[in-house]
């Protein structure tokens, strides 16, 4: 009998406690889902939202409060506005609410176009997420919001027709009036904005700025609004904002003011400096007890300490814990729910990751980040082109049809010879191609901008000419392939030709003239008796043929200035009948070997075949055709640095010999530095040994 009373007890407990047990996780169940309720009010469950005493209420009559973030500038960060990242933000960070900035200077005054694209792509991200989205119209600098009222008024009823039937938008007519700014300024511009927003949109919450940077609430006290549907802005930052302004709300809640705090922030109100973590775990709990919506600020990696991404991330489609500041990770820890107190928070707070980017990152940009970040597909792609190039390049050097004869053509014989210094050529064109192709790809799908059409044409046009240089510096490549020194040919001394050295001049420093007819009495030459050295004077100054005379050197004038330095150069061509010129301005003081150089590059050391020489006629036939045309420059073609030139018919292709005079065998070119001083002052000097054909003109 006992056993069985004891038995029938002991069910009798279990049931009890089985049913209290019951009962306990119902109410457990009930207390989370209306917390869950609270935190993740979204448009499509919640719809309409409207203001019922401090409270926002949805359409089923439940208590809602909204956590979100508040974007920066429209313009300024305008990568942040996409629907991935407002994807992330709605399901991986539980955040129910975005805040764009319309900040009216930049949209009165600067670029309304760019301002209204961004703004439009925000609340469609925003309607596409599921999220409620605030229009601000973000008042500062003017201080006084009367100052755009035209702007605002054509502003709000521009987004509240468009936007007329959607639960999603909220309006903030003013952000933070200031300076001089009283609520009674506020209030005539409420009057004259908030009926144009009911006209379209009679559901719509809309929220009103404050005085004094929106934390002017005991004005509002005084004189609320005669509106339904209204809130109370309310703005505080935690380093710089404590108890005097939380007293401040708690009057306004105690006075039956809904107040909705469309931007706050951890730092100071600046938006820069010090961070206050345990203020901030003080405030939002304040917030939260009263379920008092918030936005946080700013979704943005602006080199400041309120800013949650920092500001060498340039990811702007999905951020991870790498991107995100110390409060970057705080907020989204708030925003997901969690109590404020239980939040992480380091004690001492490194600001590095808040400064600028350094040079190199900002040059890139977002976008030219994003393109290093995939950088083994660039490098991959880079390459496989380089090696298209490369094959592409021999290709066409193998089958290239020769219309000229090269230095090895007529010097030795074919050989394919490479040595170490070639392969370490070849590689650094081809890495050279490489780090170009990786840029172009860069330049082409990140570099381009985007909305600005004056900014896309002249981009676009920059690029071009890019483009075109690249292909200039690959055939510069290509003619580098195979490239080799080769040494010079040996000449006899008595087969260097006779030179004549016109140096013109005009109105040159008499000193500058000196320094350059110097540097060609020092040439490095077999026999200078050979170089003869001219100053033809266009301006027929008796100080230039002294000059002249005094080292030595023939000094040429013509009566007039006919065809200017070309005609002066004629003019002197006709006096004189060496088979080679050079042509000097007066200011270029030549090098000791130019002469040198000059005539060994010009000479052959080894006869071509025939072959090669049928294939060299075509060269040297519009060689002598370039000669020819050159003999007589036209008036107006100056003659600046001209090189060497022959004016006689090369007589053979092999080892070049240089012609004599053909009047008689004895006759040479008497230079002028050993004429008789008395021979300066004839009309005409002649030549022993010369021709009467071959006078020239006195100097």
């Amino acid at each position: 009998m006992r056993k069985g009373m004891k038995a029938k007890s002991f069910w009798k407990h279990l049931l009890i406690l089985s049913v209290a047990a019951f009962l306990c996780m119902g109410l457990f169940v009930r207390v989370t889902a209306e917390e869950e309720e609270v935190f993740t009010a979204r448009p499509d469950e919640n719809g309409f939202l409207h203001v019922e005493d401090t409270s926002l209420i949805d359409e089923d009559g439940n208590v809602v409060q909204l956590r979100g973030i508040s974007a920066h500038g429209l313009t300024w960060y305008p990568d942040y506005i996409n629907s991935k990242l407002f994807h992330q933000l709605s399901k991986e960070w539980n955040c129910n609410f975005i805040r764009l900035p319309m900040y009216t200077d930049i949209y009165v005054k600067e670029d309304r176009r760019q301002s209204l694209e961004v703004l439009y792509a925000g609340i469609k991200a925003a309607i596409a997420n599921d999220m409620y989205v605030l229009v601000d119209w973000h008042t500062l600098s003017e201080k006084d919001p009367n100052v755009y009222l035209k702007e605002a008024i054509d502003f709000f009823d521009r987004i509240s027709k468009q936007y007329a039937d959607v639960p999603n938008i909220i309006y903030e007519i003013c952000n933070e009036p200031n300076g001089d700014t009283n609520w009674k300024q506020v209030s005539d511009f409420a009057d004259a904005v908030i009926p144009v927003i009911r006209n379209n949109s009679e559901n719509a919450l809309i929220i009103v700025g404050t005085p004094e940077y929106d934390q002017d609430l005991h004005s509002v006290i005084e004189a609320l609004l005669n509106y339904d549907n209204v809130m109370y802005c309310l703005h505080f930052y935690t380093a710089s904002h404590y108890e005097n302004l939380k007293n401040e709300l708690k009057d306004a809640l105690e006075n039956h003011i809904p107040v909705f705090v469309t931007e706050c922030g951890v730092s100071e109100a600046s938006g820069d400096g010090a961070i206050d973590f345990a203020n901030a775990a003080d405030w939002f709990t304040l917030l939260n007890e009263n379920k008092i919506s918030y936005a946080v600020w700013s979704l943005s990696n602006k080199a400041e300490s309120s800013a949650m991404v920092k500001a060498d991330s340039f990811h702007y489609e999905h951020l991870d814990d790498e991107d995100l500041t110390y409060v970057g990770l705080w907020v989204r820890d708030l925003v997901s729910g969690k109590d404020p107190k239980k939040i992480a928070y380091p004690k001492d707070i490194d600001f590095e990751h808040y400064k600028s980017p350094s040079a190199i990152f900002s040059s890139l940009g977002g976008r030219g980040l994003k393109a290093v970040n995939r950088y083994r597909d660039y490098i991959v792609f880079s390459f496989v082109m380089a090696a298209l190039f490369a094959v592409c390049g021999i290709w066409l050097i193998r089958n290239e049809k020769k219309g000229h004869t090269t230095y090895d053509d007529v010097v030795k014989d074919k050989k394919e010879t490479i040595d170490r210094k070639q392969y370490l050529r070849y590689a650094l064109i081809f890495l050279s191609v490489v780090i170009t192709i990786n840029y172009f790809v860069w330049r082409i799908a990140y570099s381009i901008p985007k909305g600005n059409v004056f900014g896309i044409v002249a981009n676009l046009i920059l690029l071009f000419f890019e483009i075109v240089g690249f292909f200039e510096t690959l055939v510069h490549y290509f003619s580098m392939i195979g490239k080799s020194d080769h040494p010079l040919p040996k000449i006899e001394d008595e087969e260097y030709p006779e030179v004549d050295i016109f140096i013109s001049t005009y109105n040159e420093d008499e000193e500058l003239l000196r320094r350059t007819i110097n540097g060609c009495k020092h040439l490095l030459y077999p026999d200078l008796s050979k170089v003869h050295i001219w100053v033809c004077d266009d301006n027929r100054r008796p100080s230039m043929k002294k000059l002249a005379r005094k080292m030595n050197v023939g000094y040429f004038d013509r009566p007039d200035n006919e065809g200017k330095k070309a005609g002066n150069l004629n003019a002197a061509l006709k006096r004189t009948n060496a088979p080679y010129v050079v042509t000097l301005d007066a200011d270029m003081i030549v090098r000791s070997d130019f002469l040198l150089r000059r005539f060994l590059t010009l000479s052959t050391s080894k006869r071509p075949t025939k072959e090669r020489q049928r294939k060299r006629k075509f060269t040297w036939a519009s060689y002598r055709r370039r000669s020819a045309s050159m003999n007589r420059m036209s008036s107006n073609t100056p003659c600046i640095r001209r090189p060497v030139r022959q004016t006689n018919r090369i007589s053979s292709i092999g080892a070049l010999k240089w012609p004599r005079p053909t009047s008689t065998p004895s006759s040479t070119v008497v230079p002028i530095r050993s004429l008789p001083e008395e021979l300066w002052r004839r009309s005409a000097v002649s030549i022993p040994n010369r021709s009467p054909k071959t006078l020239r003109p006195a100097c």
